[in-house]
């Protein structure tokens, strides 16, 4: 039996009754370690046909790495598995899998690490949603001089401009009651108290426990590279660490900036062609110097609970506050968020689920395992 009580014969059959149009495959395909004529591939819809070739070339990453004899990784999961994975279930049983794959190999096999940030980069791509202050921040073309193999026109951002402050606070206060209903208030000093309310009543939902002991390891065994970024940038570890979750998923061999891969190209998203230059053009640290930098995050001195959570959802976007949903970017995986969220082009879909652990939920985990002590 599959996850959710499926056979693997019930995908093929599920499969069947689904839309005609799917690609057309010039040889066989092994789905769920069943041979499928390529004359059967064309009758599977696109985006189960999707999730079961991403799950075998998944087991195929996986196989070669245990070929070439590389160390295993303590982030792995269901190594091995072939899982009947859905679409709002594929990025959370993958994630980890797709990681521990780049940890095994980045160092010592960059081709394997390049195949897995692939997948993991497309992988990202269904569930990041551009954040707001990329949308409304001023964007000036420039032309640089050419450098090498990377030279193109790119647009560049305006520096120097710390996005999350750009809405100037108020003296209004919200209500501290657990009850409250979320603010519509865009202020600092107005959401101040209701940051600390929920973060200090954040649970963890029962479903998502594995996941969410998953991420506070991924953060503490990474805590050296996100510290080496820190220590020249002054923006705190566990702050680069969630970002690095929420619009990289993790992933080392793509940009801090916004998921974009490969590490040795600029980014194409906004911001597009970033950084204009970092050394060796493939470091994830360099690049990862460049992303904070630009998005004012760098330099910054309050570091408070309150302001780092203002910060996080100031940069994605308040918008969620107007549906009266508390934005999964923070709470995704808590009790304070069920469903709702901004899908393709933002548009607002009120059944939308987020599949991203929110960066609130990871803060609240570090801090209850001891590796944060929050600034007054």
């Amino acid at each position: 039996m599959g996850e959710n009580g499926l056979r693997k014969r019930d995908f093929l059959k599920a499969a069947m009754l689904g839309t005609i149009g799917g690609p057309v495959f010039a040889q066989d395909q092994d789905l769920f370690g069943i041979k499928v004529p390529k004359a059967l591939m064309q009758f599977i819809p696109a985006k189960p046909l999707s999730i079961a070739t991403t799950v075998e070339k998944i087991i195929r990453l996986e196989a070669d790495a245990d070929r070439k004899g590389l160390a295993e990784s303590p982030l792995q999961r269901r190594k091995g598995e072939r899982v009947f994975a859905t679409e709002t279930s594929i990025y959370q049983l993958v994630l980890p899998r797709l990681v521990a794959l780049i940890d095994r190999s980045e160092l010592v096999d960059l081709g394997l690490a390049d195949e897995a940030g692939s997948l993991l980069a497309e992988l990202h791509a269904t569930q990041h949603e551009l954040p707001e202050a990329l949308l409304n921040l001023s964007i000036t073309i420039s032309l640089p001089q050419p450098e090498g193999r990377f030279a193109h026109s790119h647009l560049s951002m305006a520096q120097g401009v710390p996005l999350p402050e750009l809405v100037k606070p108020s003296e209004e206060r919200s209500e501290t009651d657990t009850n409250a209903p979320l603010s519509k208030s865009k202020d600092f000093l107005s959401l101040k108290d209701e940051y600390r309310r929920l973060f200090h009543s954040a649970a963890v939902r029962s479903e998502y426990r594995d996941s969410t002991d998953w991420h506070r390891e991924m953060m503490q065994k990474s805590k050296p590279r996100y510290q080496s970024v820190s220590d020249n940038t002054g923006v705190p570890w566990y702050f680069i660490a969630v970002c690095h979750a929420l619009e990289s998923s993790f992933n080392f061999r793509a940009h801090l900036h916004n998921g974009d891969f490969p590490l040795t190209a600029r980014t194409r998203q906004v911001p597009a062609g970033r950084p204009t230059k970092w050394l060796p053009p493939s470091d994830w640290e360099s690049s990862a110097r460049d992303a904070l930098r630009l998005l004012g995050f760098a330099d910054q001195k309050d570091w408070s609970l309150e302001r780092t959570l203002y910060r996080l959802e100031a940069y994605n976007g308040f918008g969620y506050r107007r549906y009266g949903v508390a934005s999964p970017y923070l709470w995704s995986f808590s009790n304070h968020y069920e469903r709702g969220k901004y899908i393709a082009d933002r548009k607002w879909s009120a059944t939308a689920k987020s599949q991203q652990c929110g960066a609130a939920v990871m803060l609240k985990l570090l801090a209850d395992a001891g590796e944060i002590d929050w600034p007054e």
